[in-house]
């Protein structure tokens, strides 16, 4: 016997059987219900950001180098030498090369970038929206 005729005799009695099975004695429904019971009684994963004593604390000790790095460096320029002005004042680190896989790891997250809303064409989005 070939296994095109075998198919021909088999899959028509394999149909039947999952058909009883499913429809007849109630499996689909019980499927159907165990499903939706499942996706009601799901906890929703939500991403809670906690933040860390120890993460906490080790920014803390950052800036205090930070500002310690910027004192030292000011006594070794002296500060005289510029009139007593800091030159450090309203100055933030940058940000670590390579510090992510990310395209925009070495910007600083505050930072707005550049306005790309006067360039020509950029008014015909709000009809394409």
């Amino acid at each position: 016997m070939k296994v095109s005729e075998l198919k021909r005799i088999i899959k028509p009695m394999i149909k039947d059987c999952i058909r009883e099975v499913l429809l007849e004695e109630g499996m689909l429904s019980k499927i159907v219900q165990e499903t939706a019971v499942g996706l009601t009684n799901a906890k929703v994963l939500k991403e809670e950001k906690q933040t860390n004593l120890f993460e906490q604390g080790r920014k803390e000790d950052v800036q205090k180098k930070n500002i310690e790095a910027k004192k030292k460096l000011l006594d070794s320029i002296g500060s005289e030498r510029f009139g007593g002005v800091n030159i450090f004042e309203n100055t933030t680190p940058m940000a670590p090369e390579g510090s992510g896989k990310s395209p925009l790891s070495g910007q600083q997250p505050d930072d707005a970038g550049i306005d790309i809303s006067n360039l020509p064409g950029m008014k015909n989005w709000k009809r394409l929206v």
